[in-house]
């Protein structure tokens, strides 16, 4: 399965036979082009297939014996993800797996694999070698080698919090920001370390060169113990839960044209089409109330700081998100080929969702299927600059969309950390935040990466990148010579009793107290306060996770 082919075919044949002007033309003549070169989308479904299981599991096993244990666990999965149904070979996969987790000394994955290959027809005749496995696992944990199964709160959110968003501070509203749209202002000082958001991730996108070591619900990877989707070969999940949810909401719609959703899913393009039949399943798959609420209230602003978030609902979020205005203003400012993206993927999407009988049980008349080819471009359009990004060393993709932490514009000189992990959303202050700041993540390399702007696919409006007076003066502070002060020095050269991750924590907090924001010396400190945040909150995670892994094990512990 190899992503976007049939999507840059699309792409080229555009640019062979379609002037350039044409780029502006209305959605409904990217449809008919779509259509006219139906063929580039009409390939079929990779099936679940034992052969190519086994295969898989072979290239593996070869990963295993040269101990490239992540190339194995990326074929293993691969390869449970091919397994038929009730077949051995799922059995045989998941044991597998349990023996990298054991190779890697993380016993409670390897229980939990060990179980879920019990559960799902390992062949008796290899059952001595799982068992011995499963004995040499729980001897270990009794003997104390466990990773650790109990985070300290290092990481959770450490102020008070809003009673009605109670994942998010107290002392945050929205505020309208000029061309940076609306975003989060703080109402009350905040200091480096504070945790001032932990939301989970209501909606993600998950590229299909990921889709083997991300959770297509929410994202996580559980150490890529994922479980498959029982109908197609092409996404899996970090628990029953996550494919109940993910059925029912959005992958119904998928299930059957997953393999043309490959071949046309281009970058995060893919939110719009998740977002558009999250909301369908919000309407219980009635089209004409969508529709009748959809169309009037496309991007007239929303304001989820106002809502009851202790137990959000579907069909709130929905509208948060449909309701929301452009963050970056007019997408005439982002890069030029970002419109022309949008409309041929919302065009490519609407015919092969079509496809879906599903789906064309739900759009039987013209003006519904019109609908749904606008309301994806809409989508795109609002999704695009408010999806949170994580790209991983292989190229893949995942994008979160959550009501709360998507309203954090972008600064190259963020005062926070957004850390996308297991999930949730984690937002962790970096340098000490007054009162009036706006709450500023990066999107892209922040200023002591020394980028030039370059990644960015908006016309970025932060003060590292302003041209005019408040850029220049940015610029000089940047080069202005500092002493360090006597506190800080002691910082520096001591602290050996005392936790890495808090010593640059105080370090920040010292610097940026004593002026040396935004110095060499406080970019140079500052990354590395990042790194060990991003690094702790994914630590904390494991811990989580093995527990959670213990949970379901249950009387295997």
């Amino acid at each position: 399965m190899v992503e976007n082919v049939a999507f840059h075919a699309l792409q080229d044949r555009w640019d062979l036979e379609m002037p350039r002007h044409r780029r502006s033309a209305d959605i409904s003549v990217y449809r008919k082009f779509v259509a006219r070169h139906d063929a580039l989308i009409s390939g079929p479904e990779a099936p679940k297939d034992n052969t190519t299981a086994a295969r898989l599991r072979n290239a593996g096993n070869r990963h295993y014996l040269e101990k490239r244990f992540d190339d194995a666990l990326w074929s293993y999965n691969r390869s449970i993800c091919f397994a038929e149904n009730l077949s051995e070979h799922l059995g045989i996969g998941y044991a597998n797996r349990s023996a990298i987790y054991y190779e890697l000394g993380e016993y409670e994955f390897a229980l939990y694999n060990i179980d879920l290959a019990r559960k799902s027809n390992y062949p008796e005749r290899l059952l001595p070698k799982l068992l011995a496995r499963e004995a040499n696992c729980k001897e270990r944990l009794a003997g104390g080698h466990s990773e650790g199964t109990v985070p300290l709160p290092v990481v959770d959110i450490n102020v008070d919090v809003n009673p009605k968003i109670p994942f998010m501070a107290k002392g945050i509203r929205m505020k309208e920001f000029g061309d940076m749209g609306r975003g989060l202002v703080a109402e009350r000082d905040f200091k480096t370390g504070d945790v001032i958001l932990d939301e989970k991730s209501d909606l993600c996108v998950v590229s299909f060169e990921r889709s083997f070591i991300s959770c297509a619900h929410c994202g996580s990877t559980f150490w890529k113990s994922l479980i498959p989707c029982l109908g197609c070969a092409a996404v899996m999940y970090c628990g029953e839960k996550c494919r109940e949810a993910d059925l029912q909401a959005i992958h119904r719609f998928e299930c059957s044209v997953v393999t043309k959703l490959s071949g046309v899913a281009c970058n995060n393009m893919m939110i719009m089409a998740r977002l558009f039949f999250y909301g369908l399943t919000a309407f219980d798959d009635n089209i004409d109330q969508m529709m009748k609420y959809c169309l009037p209230n496309a991007g007239i602003g929303s304001k989820p700081l106002n809502l009851n978030l202790t137990s959000s609902k579907p069909m709130d979020v929905f509208k948060v998100w449909h309701q929301s205005q452009l963050k970056h203003g007019p997408l005439s400012r982002c890069v030029p080929n970002v419109e022309h993206q949008l409309k041929l993927s919302a065009a490519t999407f609407h015919l092969v969702f079509m496809k879906n009988p599903l789906v064309q049980s739900i759009f039987r008349t013209e003006a519904q299927c019109n609908f749904m080819l606008r309301c994806l471009l809409i989508h795109g359009r609002l999704t695009a600059p408010l999806v949170i990004n994580r790209v991983d060393e292989k190229g893949g993709f995942l994008g979160i969309l959550s009501p709360v932490a998507s309203l954090i514009n972008h600064s190259c000189d963020p005062n926070v950390i957004s850390v996308v992990n297991s999930g949730r959303i984690k937002i962790i202050v970096l340098r000490p935040i007054q009162k009036g700041d706006q709450i500023l993540t990066s999107y892209a390399p922040a200023w002591w990466d020394e980028h030039d702007g370059s990644t960015l696919d908006f016309d970025c409006k932060c003060v590292v990148c302003d041209r005019g007076p408040e850029g220049a003066k940015w610029r000089n502070a940047r080069e202005k010579k500092r002493i360090l002060s006597s506190e800080a020095t002691r910082e520096w050269i001591g602290g050996g009793e005392t936790q890495d991750l808090i010593k640059f924590q105080r370090l920040v907090q010292i610097l940026a107290r004593d002026g040396h924001h935004p110095g060499k010396l406080f970019g140079e400190t500052v990354k590395i306060y990042y790194d060990k945040l991003f690094d702790e909150v994914c630590a904390e995670n494991a811990k989580r996770n093995r527990a959670k892994v213990q949970q379901i094990g249950g009387n295997l512990f």
